[in-house]
């Protein structure tokens, strides 16, 4: 920086300085009377911009209401249904034993998978819809079809 730019610098800054001390030792009612004289009556504009602010507060609120409303419908989707019918477990458990058997396949399906015996029923359902989401199965195989 060159000593020109500096004293230029300090010139505005002194400039500056002197603007705001002049806005400060200026009284209410002089600064009331020159807005009244510029644009019209300060307490009119007062409840205007009030006025505006309630609104933008107004339409915030009603957005983020809006998301929260979409977010819990979102979350009280109900599970899809993937057959009309019961569900044959048994055959669900053996259609899992039979992927795990699967030559090349089982490192692919985990440790839980492999000792289907001790899952619940749940469990078996999850992990073949899991499957199936991976592309282990086919889309049409359902639940305890095996």
């Amino acid at each position: 920086m060159t000593g020109n730019d500096k004293r230029e610098r300090n010139a505005l800054n002194r400039l500056a300085d002197a603007l705001v001390d002049d806005i400060f030792n200026t009284s209410d009612e002089d600064i009331l009377a020159e807005f009244r004289d510029t644009h019209g009556d300060p307490d009119r504009y007062a409840a205007e911009m009030r006025e505006l602010f309630d609104k933008s507060i107004l339409i915030a609120n009603k957005k983020r209401l809006a998301a929260a409303k979409a977010g819990a419908a979102a979350s009280r989707k109900p599970a899809p249904i993937l057959s009309s019918g019961p569900i044959d477990m048994e055959a669900a458990r053996a259609r899992l034993r039979a992927i795990a058997n699967t030559p090349g396949i089982p490192q692919r399906v985990t440790l839980a998978a492999r000792n289907e015996n001790e899952l619940s029923d749940n469990d078996i359902l999850g992990m073949l819809d899991d499957l199936r989401e991976l592309g282990v199965l086919p889309p049409d195989d359902q639940g305890g079809k095996p």
